[in-house]
C-alpha cells in the first residue's frame, strides 16, 4: 500500500512537471510557472525519498542500520547505481542533499519511509523557499 502510494506521488509530481513546462509552458508567464512548481515538487520529493527509504527498509541486513552504509555497500544492486548516478548528476552537494533525510532516522524504525519522506519533503520546501527568497530576486 505504501509503495503504490508513493509510486502515485512520484508519477504525480512527473505527470505535473511534463504537463506544466511541455506542454503548457507557452501559455504561462514565468511568475505563473515559479508559483506552479509547488504542485509538481512536493509529490515528487515525497515520493522519490519514500520509495528509496521503502527499498533502504526492504533490503537492508539485520546488522547494520543505517541507510548511507547501506547505499555503498552493494549489498543491493540497484542503490549502488543509483547512488553513482546522482553524485554524476548533483555533484557532492547534490549527494549531501539527498543523504541527508536519509541520516536522520534508523532504518529499523517504525515507519521509517514516512519519516523520511515527510522529513525530506519539509527540507526541501525550506530550501526551494530560501532559493525564492534569497536567490531568485538577484537573479
Amino acid at each position: 500500500m505504501k509503495k503504490l502510494i508513493y509510486l502515485s506521488s512520484l508519477g504525480l509530481g512527473l505527470g505535473l512537471f511534463i504537463y506544466f513546462y511541455l506542454f503548457n509552458f507557452n501559455s504561462m508567464s514565468e511568475t505563473k510557472l515559479l508559483e506552479v512548481v509547488l504542485y509538481w515538487y512536493t509529490p515528487l520529493i515525497f515520493g522519490l525519498y519514500g520509495l528509496t527509504a521503502l527499498r533502504i527498509a526492504k533490503t537492508i541486513g539485520e546488522k547494520n542500520n543505517h541507510a548511507i552504509s547501506h547505499l555503498f555497500s552493494g549489498d543491493d544492486p540497484l542503490m549502488l547505481p543509483m547512488t553513482i548516478a546522482l553524485f554524476l548528476v548533483g555533484g557532492v552537494i547534490g549527494v549531501l542533499f539527498f543523504f541527508l533525510p536519509l541520516s536522520i532516522f534508523k532504518v529499523k524504525r517504525a515507519h521509517f519511509d514516512v519519516y523520511v519522506s515527510l522529513a525530506a519533503t519539509a527540507i526541501f520546501l525550506v530550501l526551494l523557499w530560501l532559493f525564492f527568497v534569497l536567490l531568485w530576486p538577484s537573479l
